[in-house]
């Protein structure tokens, strides 16, 4: 077979794939803190072929989504790098979602339920406090006293943290970032942004296009040739 149509189809498999994880994006471009999945593409030759063979990494991209106010206490954004920490199901994971409540027995916990976890384990606020509050410190204030402080973890960027599911990560080898900031009353939204993905989406369309014409124009080229051959 001619070798251009292994190259055509390796380009509509990158331009496939590519497009799957624009979709996902898209889908939660109003998630909040969601981080954008990416990927980059690396191509070699097989050995029995010589046909080219894509291969596919995938990251996340670890930018700050934009932040916006909401005036609920609970809610917590991130300022900078680092990760809150909550203990769901599956043990201990990571999140940028600061959208938090307090339970029916005053435990910190996420929009799943998960409790939340500062230095010392679930932060636990007693419902009937006169005021409770969390400062840009990530210290937690319950009438007027520390009750806690908020775990915030970064990781070595040689090996970020990966998609659990959930808008949650899981990851080893955190460590404690030393001075966080921490934005109360606010909420990160997700960094994808829908006009860059919809422009990447009509970019990966036409190069279909393209494919499909080559693939005519190869496929037609090869008759003539098998047609000339029988003469």
């Amino acid at each position: 077979m001619d070798p251009s149509f292994y190259q055509l189809a390796a380009a509509a498999g990158y331009g496939e794939a590519r497009m799957a994880i624009l979709a996902n994006n898209l889908a939660n471009a109003a998630t909040g803190g969601f981080k954008a999945d990416q990927v980059t593409f690396s191509e070699a030759l097989d050995a029995a072929t010589g046909a080219p063979v894509i291969g596919a990494t995938p990251y996340v991209d670890p930018a700050a989504g934009p932040v916006k106010q909401t005036g609920n206490p609970f809610d917590l954004a991130i300022d900078g790098d680092g990760y809150f920490v909550v203990e769901s199901a599956d043990g201990r994971q990571f999140t940028r979602d600061g959208a938090f409540r307090l339970s029916e027995d005053g435990t910190l916990v996420t929009r799943d339920g998960d409790p939340v976890q500062g230095s010392g384990g679930a932060i636990a606020i007693d419902p009937q406090a006169a005021s409770a509050s969390v400062d840009g410190a990530g210290r937690v204030w319950v009438d007027g006293a520390q009750v806690a402080q908020l775990e915030i973890v970064t990781f070595p960027s040689e090996s970020p943290p990966a998609k659990a599911g959930g808008n949650l990560f899981t990851g080893t080898g955190d460590t404690a970032v030393e001075d966080p900031k921490v934005i109360p009353g606010a909420l990160e939204g997700s960094n994808v942004s829908v006009i860059a993905e919809m422009t990447r989406m009509i970019e990966i369309a036409r190069g279909y296009e393209a494919y499909q014409k080559l693939v005519q124009t190869l496929d037609a080229t090869a008759g003539q040739t098998n047609e000339v051959g029988t003469v």
